[in-house]
């Protein structure tokens, strides 16, 4: 498990390949925000 973290909400899926990008090239843990 990582200390670090990408939270990001996408309602397109543009900012969810990029968090996805962002986060394997930093080693960090993923988390959507998703709502309710």
């Amino acid at each position: 498990m990582s200390k670090k973290l990408v939270a990001y909400f996408s309602a397109s899926g543009v900012t969810a390949k990029v968090a996805e990008t962002l986060a394997e090239a930093i080693g960090a843990d993923i988390f959507e925000i998703e709502p309710k």
